[in-house]
């Protein structure tokens, strides 16, 4: 079985969810295979722990021009997507020729247009793994540059094609004609607790809190300086160039090697911004979660209510973020501590979904 997995390269969460599908399809069928198409590094799916795919590098969807973890370009965005859809007729005819020269059985979008086109003109099933589409976020920017209006049109007319839609929660926009809702999607740990603490050097009598912004690297420098308490080591993935141990706080690279599951599922807390991953691995873990929200991204409003149903979190404001002023922050998210992890990884639904509706199944 060979399956075509196209992943939005915006921000890490597409691929992180797509990896954790991947994971889970290999272990209901350790013969699978998978051909990869995206923009996201290499490293993120090898870090996972996948051996079985090939990797086809290249932008097959667009997203938002970002400015850092938590800002846009909408002028620019607006002149990369309609130059990506402009481009969708020509590149799709050559994908779809790959897809048949490769001998794909199938094609899971997450959430790439492209993938889509590709495959239907390949004559394969198409899954569309969602919790939102573009054009749902699209529409909050319409008033302020009205070509979004015909970027949502042709969008839409994309997102119908996929044979089978599955949504996940925090889900912004319920189709009463999707296939399936499962819940978030979340890779799986590689290493205990212990272990990881044991790899650091972290003492066993500190917590242990993580600030996570996703996959767009942010400079943290301005936390390093900051008082935490003397019973906590700080996790601190950002721009440093190496791993390092200042005091109780420990500066990690981007791609430091320490997979961030494990990192999620060692914290007592995590600290960041709402993104679909880090939620998806904080249910899964338990970890309690003070999240900071996007302003003017859609999808913030449905994971801001999302996490607000969970009994250990707590919404922090940008502007104390970026002064790490969080003495009162971080003494409650100890207090709210861990609670039940979430019983069922989505990313296993998924998997037997898709497996259960494979044509040579």
């Amino acid at each position: 079985m060979k399956i075509a997995y196209f992943i939005s390269s915006h921000g890490f969460g597409h691929a992180s969810r797509a990896s954790a599908i991947m994971e889970a399809l290999t272990a209901l069928d350790p013969e699978i295979k998978f051909e990869i198409f995206t923009g996201t590094p290499e490293w993120l799916f090898r870090d996972a722990c996948l051996d079985n795919f090939t990797y086809h590098p290249g932008a097959v969807d667009v997203g938002l021009v970002q400015t850092g973890p938590m800002g846009h370009d909408l002028p620019r965005s607006v002149e990369n997507i309609t130059a990506y859809l402009d481009s969708i007729p020509e590149r799709s005819d050559a994908l779809s020729a790959e897809l048949r020269n490769i001998g794909a059985d199938a094609v899971i979008a997450d959430i790439s247009p492209l993938g889509i086109i590709s495959g239907k003109k390949a004559g394969l099933p198409v899954f569309l793994f969602e919790n939102f589409t573009w054009d749902w976020i699209y529409e909050l920017y319409e008033p302020q540059c009205p070509e979004f209006q015909e970027i949502n049109s042709r969008l839409q007319k994309i997102f119908v094609q996929a044979d089978y839609r599955m949504q996940s929660e925090p889900l912004c926009d319920p189709l009463p004609s999707a296939d399936i809702l499962i819940p978030p999607a979340s890779r799986k740990p590689h290493h205990t607790a212990a272990e990881f603490r044991a790899s650091l050097g972290i003492p066993e009598s500190h917590h242990i809190g993580l600030i996570s912004m996703g996959g767009i690297p942010e400079d943290l420098d301005f936390v390093v300086n900051r008082h935490i308490p003397e019973n906590l080591t700080l996790l601190l993935p950002g721009t440093f160039e190496k791993t390092e141990h200042i005091g109780n706080k420990i500066l990690l690279p981007h791609h430091s090697g320490y997979y961030h599951p494990d990192m999620v599922h060692a914290a007592d807390f995590v600290i960041g911004k709402a993104g679909y991953s880090t939620i998806a691995e904080v249910c899964a873990a338990g970890a309690a979660y003070g999240y900071i929200s996007r302003e003017n991204f859609r999808e913030s409003d449905v994971t801001s209510a999302f996490l607000a149903q969970r009994t250990n979190t707590l919404e922090i404001a940008l502007d104390r973020f970026e002064s790490f002023t969080l003495d009162e922050e971080i003494t409650e998210l100890l207090r709210l501590g861990k609670t039940s992890p979430q019983p069922v990884n989505g990313s296993d639904i998924a998997a037997s979904f898709i497996i259960s509706k494979l044509p040579c199944r």
